[in-house]
């Protein structure tokens, strides 16, 4: 290579090593800017959660972390009304007393604009809360940690670093569904970590509650307000349950009170959870059917994005007429149960069984039956059993508690049954003419589904009784399609089984009621004639074992001779189930335990004679000894 060649590369290859450093320059100078605007970011973030101070219920100040021996603090969202909420309270009360010793401050807080300091005294009260609430009037701890939901936990140092942030653990899959214990403990495993100077393992999950609302603004007006168009939507859908003393967590009978649930309101209809309604729309016609309307959701959707506006409260509908007692008029007979239950403040549902004896000297035709909870807060629902063979009663003197225990059914072959009740329902007659038969000297089963709530209650239920007139000749008895050699594999995600009954003379079914437990996703029944003609009759296309019911038909459904009714049942038995009491998945057949499974759907029926009833109820007998 020539001098002049050699010099020119030279000048390129410095020209190109110039380059090369301001471009590595140009990059450091960004990576240091990026890492400047990052440290500042999360200097911002840990410091809006450092020197944090409200007022507790008594007006004492409480900084958090100020003390020398504070490892972490955790601070918990809390709500006065938010059933999910209130049921943490016991279990935070347990990580006050026992991690309060080891450098970890629990602290509560109520920041709700529905809500007032006296409002939140009485709450803590009631619910025996032993840690430290703070009441955040002025949004000021919600402005800085930015919750989303009660209940939300969060762990923070007295620095400012949030160490976790939250569900409380994992015992709510989502808002109405929970298992009965939680696999992971995710702010008591945290706060663990912090003790033993470990990293958390799990900084971040999504918390499962009622959504914060913001304030209500009663000055707005809109295109949609409460008064002339949200009233009328939550009085003829919510309100039967979410009244004064109502089986629901919270009434929605004012505008404070649906304007403080408005954000938890739009999330629980949107998802269909709310109104319980489970039967899919279209497929076939039910009395009392309980849904909102796509245009129904459009006006809540409008009302809560436009601020919420009360309107002329000239437009608000009448109010619901206050509860006589029995919306039946005064029961024939009432019925209590003998002892007086203890519900726990908390842990997994219960489901207890009592015997109640009728007393009746007398076979007597009930028309209808109605059932007064005495704590509506705790009972889910109620279903009854008829026993002529004292078994329950054997079943209760083996038990030490008032009642015995029992999952899936009341362990023994009952001799029939009477209505369901379900918070919300409008007891109703049999059509005219028709009744259960009550065998004298007989025995009601009551089975009472209890939820905890937070703080302990005591149970005394009542059934009312109504009695058909002595006109009365057409009995009303049951029938069951079911399957007892049903299997689901382990690792299945939509696994089909099927029941049939061919029905051996004319019948009219009433109603239904079908029954699966944990493992159930799908249901579909419906009928094909002899001449192949087929009904819908019923479809729940997303099963939940909380909100079983009974369904009447809007027209009593015919069916002619030969008729094959079909129950079509589909299960999750795979770990993606978060309700598989399983873990890992097992192979599941027919038991009333919760591990096991069942598929059973119950019909009211009747016939036009009582011969041909007297037919079906020899013909049933013998296909469900058949199934033993």
């Amino acid at each position: 290579m020539v001098p002049d060649q050699i010099q020119g590369a030279a000048k390129g290859s410095f020209r190109g090593r110039r380059i090369g450093l301001m471009f590595t320059n140009m990059v450091c100078m960004l990576l240091v800017c990026m890492l400047f605007a990052s440290h500042r970011a999360f200097a911002q973030d840990t410091s809006n959660a450092d020197g944090l101070k409200g007022l507790d219920l008594d007006g004492r100040l409480i900084r958090l972390g100020q003390s020398n021996e504070t490892k972490a603090v955790a601070v918990v969202f809390l709500s006065t009304h938010c059933p999910i909420s209130n049921g943490y309270l016991p279990l935070l009360n347990g990580y006050a007393s026992e991690y309060g010793t080891q450098g970890i401050e629990l602290i509560g807080v109520i920041s709700d604009p529905s809500v007032t300091r006296s409002d939140a005294k009485k709450h803590s009260v009631d619910y025996r809360v032993e840690f430290p609430v703070l009441f955040d009037g002025s949004g000021e701890l919600r402005l800085a940690l930015s919750p989303t939901h009660t209940p939300q936990a969060m762990l923070i140092r007295p620095t400012g670093e949030m160490l976790y942030n939250g569900a409380i653990d994992d015992r709510h899959v989502q808002v109405g569904r929970k298992k009965d214990h939680a696999a992971n403990s995710y702010l008591r495993d945290a706060i663990r970590a912090v003790i033993a100077r470990r990293a958390v393992d799990v900084p971040r999950t999504k918390p499962i509650g009622c959504l914060l609302e913001d304030p209500p603004n009663k000055a707005i007006e809109g295109e949609v307000t409460f008064a002339r168009d949200v009233a009328p939507v939550i009085q003829a859908n919510c309100a039967g349950c979410h009244c004064q003393n109502g089986s629901a967590p919270f009434p929605l009978l004012t505008y404070n009170d649906v304007s403080g649930h408005a954000n938890q309101i739009l999330e629980v209809t949107h998802s269909r959870f709310m109104p319980p309604w489970k039967p899919a729309a279209g497929f076939t016609r039910f009395q009392d059917e309980l849904r909102l309307t796509n245009h129904e959701m459009s006006l809540l959707n409008v009302w809560v994005r436009d601020g919420k506006p009360a309107g002329d409260p000239k437009d608000l509908p009448a109010p619901l007429p206050p509860s006589n007692g029995w919306p039946l008029g005064e029961p024939d007979m009432i019925l209590e149960m003998s002892e007086t239950f203890s519900i726990p403040s908390s842990g997994p549902d219960v489901r207890q069984y009592f015997v109640i004896p009728t007393g009746l000297k007398e076979h007597r035709l009930v028309n209808a039956i109605d059932f007064h909870p005495g704590t509506p807060q705790s009972v889910h629902h109620a279903s009854f059993f008829l026993d002529t063979q004292r078994k329950g009663r054997r079943l209760d003197q083996s038990d030490p508690a008032p009642g015995y225990s029992s999952f899936g059914g009341p362990r023994f072959e009952p001799e029939g049954t009477l209505s369901s009740w379900f918070p919300g329902m409008s007891p109703r007659p049999l059509p005219e003419g028709m009744g259960r038969l009550v065998p004298k000297g007989s025995d009601i089963v009551a089975e009472i589904h209890y939820v905890t709530t937070g703080k302990p209650h005591q149970d005394k239920s009542k059934i009312g009784l109504y009695f058909a007139p002595p006109s009365a000749r057409k009995m009303v008895t049951e029938i069951q399609v079911g399957n007892k050699r049903i299997r689901i594999p382990p690792g299945a995600e939509h696994h089909l089984q099927r029941a049939t009954y061919t029905l051996p003379v004319d019948t009219v079914l009433l109603d239904t009621v079908p029954h699966m437990h944990l493992f159930g996703r799908e249901m579909k029944v419906w009928s094909k004639s002899p001449d192949g003609e087929t009904k819908p009759l019923l479809w729940i296309k997303d099963w939940d074992f909380n909100w079983q019911g009974k369904y009447s038909f809007a027209e009593p459904v015919r069916l002619k001779k030969g008729t094959i009714i079909h129950v079509d049942a589909w299960y999750d038995n795979s770990a993606n189930n978060p309700l598989n009491p399983n873990s890992p998945p097992k192979p599941v057949s027919w038991g009333a335990d919760s591990t096991d499974e069942m598929l059973i759907c119950h019909f009211q029926c009747t016939c036009e004679t009582m011969g041909e009833l007297n037919e079906l109820i020899r013909h049933q007998k013998k296909h469900i000894a058949d199934r033993q």
